[in-house]
């Protein structure tokens, strides 16, 4: 396999998009555990097409561009989990093509192949959430545009050009799509200003360009009179932290020491070629300053799930492949990648289903399961207060309180004026059949906001039914 894909032909494009789907179907069928956070993405944009307005009536930290990409979706072709891991499985050939049109179009190796986007494809399957439409996902693929833009300024001979600017816009979308993408700013600049003559001048072009597609965002948002929402919901607030656990550490390197240790073989290989020139040394080592920020976003992303370093697969695909680019034997490097490529999938399926009875059960913490609410309240509009969403997969949700760590803020606080009309806003415009309050905070609500009180009955421990 590896072999047919040192040639560099259109049939090689195909080909790729062959071994997507031959993975994914492995993966879908039956169907890949459903995740919390996947739920949240589903239920975005269904709560956007009810009419609710995001960061005001809609309260989450997942980025505006994400949002109404996912209302766009639940718009036209439904908010099924399958559709959406079928529009993913299309960015990642898309982005898989990125990768490689930038590693040929920029000479970063000394020869053309599709190495690197068979690498890509083999590294987004090493855990079973990269197989979801994750807004770092979507983020990635402006995150790839961006390098390249950076990578096409080290290579200029005769200094920084104006088109700089581009860079600047590309990671600014991405930052509208993942929050943590904001880092890449960072790297960009030292990048520029490490590798290329860029000036003062230019350097603030970039930013400046950074910052445009924020400004737009938020002049939308201000002419809807929710510009406060969009700054404090949003823009000014980095995604609450969630403790590292054991089970995530242990989940991060199931999933990433094989990678990892191929492609600290292939820095080793690549940054020893004695065949390339100074832009493509450059070149390689901006790589690597770029594999130390993506691990900076997936820390800032505040849940450490495997997909949130999908920005480090980047870095991880290019040496993954420079180690068999740099392999000159016939059999061995033949070998090796497809003992890799098994392992990875594996390792990963075992991760998502049972192979006889036996799993290793990845990502337990945030998958989704039938709670005894599901089957009480089967069609009925339900909010439940706390972090458990569950409860929403068979049942429609009332509301917009999303996010518990934002929706805690009003219900904590009751004895806020602003709190008290939030809550009463939010609950007459969409009024829930049903309140499960796992967090016990309704019974204060209820006793600030009698007129809503009358409106429901409580029938079980903790449960509040319409009258």
């Amino acid at each position: 396999m590896l072999t047919f894909f040192r040639i560099y032909s259109v049939f090689q494009i195909l080909s790729i998009l062959i071994i997507i789907l031959a993975t994914r179907m492995l993966f879908f069928t039956p169907q890949l555990p459903l995740l919390s956070t996947e739920l949240e993405w589903i239920l975005i944009g269904r709560k956007l097409n009810e009419g609710l307005f995001l960061y005001n009536e809609v309260l989450t930290q997942v980025g505006p561009l994400s949002s109404y990409f996912y209302q766009l979706i639940d718009a036209t072709v439904g908010h099924s989990q399958t559709t959406y891991e079928i529009i993913a499985t299309g960015v990642l050939y898309l982005q898989a093509l990125q990768l490689n049109f930038m590693i040929s179009k920029r000479n970063l190796f000394n020869e053309r192949n599709y190495i690197g986007a068979l690498l890509y494809v083999v590294l987004m399957s090493v855990s079973f959430d990269l197989m979801k439409l994750s807004p770092a996902l979507l983020a990635n693929t402006f995150v790839l545009l961006g390098v390249n833009s950076v990578l096409s300024q080290i290579e200029k001979r005769d200094g920084i050009g104006d088109d700089v600017f581009e860079t600047g816009i590309l990671f600014g979308l991405a930052t509208l799509f993942h929050h943590p993408a904001f880092v890449f700013i960072f790297w960009a600049i030292l990048t520029l200003f490490l590798y290329t003559g860029i000036n003062i001048r230019q350097a603030f072009m970039v930013i400046l360009a950074f910052l445009l597609p924020l400004f737009f965002m938020y002049i939308f948002f201000y002419f809807n009179d929710k510009g406060p929402d969009f700054t404090q919901v949003w823009l000014l607030n980095l995604n609450n932290f969630v403790k590292l656990t054991l089970l995530n550490i242990r989940d991060i390197l199931i999933v990433y020491t094989l990678p990892v240790i191929l492609s600290l073989l292939g820095v080793a290989r690549v940054l020893r070629g004695q065949r390339y020139n100074s832009f493509q040394n450059r070149s390689h080592q901006a790589l690597l300053i770029l594999g130390i920020f993506a691990l900076l976003a997936f820390l800032l992303s505040g849940k450490y799930l495997p997909s949130n370093l999908v920005y480090f697969i980047i870095p991880l695909a290019f040496y993954c492949a420079g180690f068999f680019v740099h392999s000159k034997k016939l059999f061995v490097p033949e070998f090796i990648f497809m003992l890799f490529f098994g392992s990875v999938i594996f390792i990963s399926y075992l991760g998502a289903k049972n192979i006889f009875g036996i799993s290793i059960h990845l990502l337990e913490d945030y998958r989704v399961r039938e709670t005894p609410h599901e089957i009480d309240y089967r069609n009925k509009r339900i909010f439940v207060t706390g972090r458990n969403i569950d409860v929403y997969r068979s049942n429609a949700m009332a509301t917009g309180y999303l996010s518990w760590n934002l929706a805690r803020k009003d219900f904590e606080n009751p004895d806020n004026y602003l709190s008290i009309s939030n809550i009463y806003n939010n609950f007459t415009k969409d009024m829930p059949e049903v309140i499960i309050d796992e967090e016990q905070v309704m019974p204060k609500v209820f006793s600030h906001i009698p007129a809503l009180a009358k409106k429901y009955k409580k029938t079980g421990k903790d449960i509040y039914e319409l009258k």
